[in-house]
């Protein structure tokens, strides 16, 4: 099975953010996702995508990966691969209005935002772990990048408070924040400094 994606720049960027992937594919799938997401980054794509149940031969081609429970009880895995659709438009993306309603605790190294904000659950949980290791890290040069999301369910309905708790630093090639979502754990999300 084959799926292809069209998608804008977020802002300024000049790659496809990962807030959009998740986005697109938990709607194109939405009717097959019983639970149990883990989507993973393997590099930046500056086109279109094309999402495949068959691996690609070149694994080095590998944009993304899902994984998910589907409703007949299977397990799907479905690989994202950058196709010769170039990316033409852009949107507007002011994620600071998320990190501003937002409230960081050093001492807990977590970061709540307590209602809910105009963007996705997806996007309200990047910004903020951009935001919660910003400010953990300050020193740190490079950039922060969502490199994973593993949570229990798909999001139907953000309930707030949203909060995120810094977990580990794998000496910043990966970084683990756990979300919990009306006080209750949904999974975690992990950013990498390039």
């Amino acid at each position: 099975m084959k799926k292809d994606f069209e998608f804008c720049f977020k802002g300024a960027r000049d790659y496809v953010h990962g807030t959009d992937i998740y986005t697109a594919i938990t709607k194109s799938f939405s009717q097959d996702i019983d639970g149990g997401i883990d989507l993973s980054f393997h590099g930046i794509a500056r086109k279109n995508l094309t999402m495949s149940d068959l691996k690609p031969e070149d694994e080095a081609l590998i944009k993304s990966v899902v994984k998910y429970r589907a409703k007949d009880g299977s397990k799907k895995v479905f690989y994202g691969v950058e196709n010769a659709e170039s990316i033409s438009c852009n949107y507007a993306y002011e994620e600071e209005k998320i990190t501003q309603a937002s409230s960081i605790d050093l001492e807990k190294k977590s970061i709540v935002l307590e209602k809910q904000s105009e963007f996705s659950f997806i996007e309200e949980i990047v910004a903020m772990n951009k935001e919660l290791l910003l400010t953990l890290f300050p020193d740190q040069k490079g950039k922060w990048y969502f490199t994973r999301l593993q949570i229990a369910s798909s999001v139907e309905k953000t309930l707030y408070p949203l909060e995120l708790e810094f977990r580990s630093n794998f000496q910043f090639k990966l970084t683990k924040t756990e979300i919990f979502m009306n006080k209750k754990s949904l999974g975690y999300i992990y950013f990498s400094l390039i």
